[in-house]
């Protein structure tokens, strides 16, 4: 395979890593990928992710970009008065609009980790190139969701992981564990089971919708979650059993690999990760060649 720095879009000052597969496995039909900025983290991603993926989609013989959005990596600043929202779904257009130009590809897979995940549903909602996205811990929720997400995260991870290992007494006996906040989370879980739904917070996007919709466009949709993200908590707030609905209909497929944080440490979780990419991208790729 062979990787080259570009520049691009209207003033020329995005700045992406193409990485073309060797010409021994290339196929012409297949989708180009795109990974989309993890926030501020340069496009290599949180712990050097997006490299690795990258590299083992080109494998299999995909043309794949990694890029900075305006202000993040290495791309400039553009003094702009657009919203983050729609100028980062401007920029995902310009950046299938040159590998259209440069490569001849029309067609294209998003990834995104976290608000990365964001951007490829916004994307995908208005722009038909799309035909899939991989959302990786994607949020969504809104700031006044987000102390409850947050409390219901740590109690998870209390009651199903830490409480129940030695290494977690440990540092529970040596001081170094904040006891306030295992209190504090304890206590919430356990008022949680007393309290309606109704008294639930219900200022949430309605993304069952949304996701209901890009299916029936035929947009094939991936949602990886690792064990411990706050991501997993919205999704299950906001979907509910509908999260087995949609996948059984086709609509999106869930995995949640376990053991991960957010940014999928340790590496095994890595290692998971890049499996089940390559198993989703690998079913893709077979059903291009076959159309």
């Amino acid at each position: 395979m062979k990787e080259s720095a570009v520049f691009f879009g209207k003033t020329q000052s995005l700045v992406g890593i193409i990485t073309d597969p060797a010409e021994t496995v290339r196929t012409n039909n297949l989708p180009a990928l795109l990974f989309l900025n993890n926030g501020l983290t340069h496009r290599v991603g949180p712990n050097r992710l997006y490299v690795k993926m990258a590299r083992h989609v080109a494998a299999m013989g995909c043309v794949v970009m990694r890029f900075d959005f305006s202000g993040v990596g290495d791309s400039e600043v553009l003094h702009e008065n657009l919203l983050f929202e729609k100028r980062t779904v401007c920029e995902t257009q310009d950046a299938m609009s040159f590998l259209g130009a440069t490569r001849g590809i029309e067609r294209f897979i998003l990834i995104g980790n976290c608000s990365g995940g964001e951007v490829a549903l916004k994307t995908a909602c208005c722009d038909p190139r799309v035909v899939g996205a991989v959302l990786i811990n994607t949020q969504g929720y809104r700031h006044d969701f987000s102390v409850y997400i947050r409390n219901r995260n740590a109690a998870r991870y209390y009651w199903k992981g830490a409480l129940w290992t030695p290494k977690s007494w440990l540092r529970v006996l040596k001081g170094k564990t904040d006891y306030w906040n295992v209190i504090r989370v304890i206590s919430f879980q356990l008022r949680s089971l007393f309290v309606r739904k109704s008294h639930v917070p219900s200022r949430v996007e309605d993304i069952a919708g949304t996701l209901r919709s890009l299916g029936e466009r035929g947009i094939r949709l991936f949602l990886v979650y690792s064990q411990w993200d706050e991501g997993l908590d919205y999704l299950r707030m906001t979907l509910g059993e509908r999260i087995h609905e949609l996948s059984a209909c086709g609509t999106a497929r869930l995995v949640i690999i376990q053991g991960g944080n957010r940014t999928f440490m340790p590496l095994c979780s890595q290692e998971r990760l890049l499996q089940v990419i390559h198993k989703w991208v690998e079913t893709m790729v077979q059903d291009a060649q076959s159309g």
